[in-house]
């Protein structure tokens, strides 16, 4: 008998692992994996074109919804997926749709912050773009250095991303400052 409750659990818990249980980031899945995982997934119709490269976003309405969607809180699998979407959106946004993102950028962060922070920690290239959006949305807000400091130090729990802070705060002021002086 407790040989079979063993089995049973095993397998419960065994077929109930997401693949952000084994993996952090959706970069480190293989190509069979990521399938699998899209097909699992109950996903908005916009956000698999998008994920497709069949659609792209600009300043309208159907943008703004995925962007919205991208940004609420999710975990495991979805979350992976989300984030990867929206990193693909940053590193290729530009004129009215990239004044938009910048908003999204930080609600991103402030959602999710040890998740990001830790990848960036890893992906300096990534933390940059975002860091250049941020500091947009912050001069456009009249919003200090400071203030979103002490925004994000209170979202902030995980050693890694604690660490990596003072080093994406920079990035930010760096940024931030070359907007300023132009």
């Amino acid at each position: 008998m407790n040989r079979l409750l063993f089995w049973l659990l095993i397998t419960f818990y065994s077929c109930n692992m997401s693949y952000a249980d084994k993996y952090h980031y959706w970069d480190e899945l293989s190509d069979k994996s990521r399938n699998e995982i899209v097909k699992l997934l109950n996903l908005d119709e916009n956000i698999m074109k998008l994920y497709l490269h069949q659609i792209t976003l600009s300043d309208d309405n159907i943008s703004i919804a995925i962007l919205d969607t991208l940004c609420m809180p999710t975990e495991g699998n979805k979350r992976m997926l989300y984030f990867h979407i929206m990193n693909e959106t940053v590193k290729c946004a530009d004129g009215a749709f990239a004044e938009l993102l910048s908003e999204y950028c930080i609600k991103y962060i402030n959602e999710n912050a040890d998740y990001v922070l830790e990848y960036f920690s890893k992906h300096h290239d990534v933390g940059n773009v975002y860091s250049t959006f941020i500091a947009t949305e912050l001069y456009f807000s009249n919003t200090s250095i400071t203030q979103y400091e002490q925004h994000l130090l209170h979202s902030v729990k995980g050693k890694c991303a604690k660490n990596y802070l003072p080093i994406f705060f920079k990035e930010v002021e760096h940024e931030l400052n070359s907007i300023i002086d132009k």
